[in-house]
């Protein structure tokens, strides 16, 4: 059985701004509506920001990754050890 670990989705400014997140923690698309250019730069910055965060909070981490990493981790010490005289 395959499961499937959706994307988390922010949102800011009503909808203005949105944000999405992969699973392992990186950005993977914005979207900004036309309309943010009447705001002040500043303005449209913490927009971006509120919906990155809210996005990367939403997504569902893999939860394979520190099994994966500490495999790794394991193989390459055992890779190096082998390399050595």
């Amino acid at each position: 059985m395959a499961i499937d670990y959706r994307e988390g989705r922010g949102q800011a400014l009503d909808g203005l701004v949105t944000v999405t997140a992969g699973r392992d923690g990186r950005i993977t698309g914005i979207q900004l509506d036309p309309r943010l250019r009447r705001l002040h730069i500043d303005e449209m910055a913490a927009a971006v920001m509120a919906a990155a965060n809210a996005a990367l909070d939403a997504a569902e981490p893999d939860p394979h990754a520190d099994e994966m990493a500490r495999f790794t981790g394991a193989l390459t010490e055992a890779l190096n050890r082998l390399g050595r005289p």
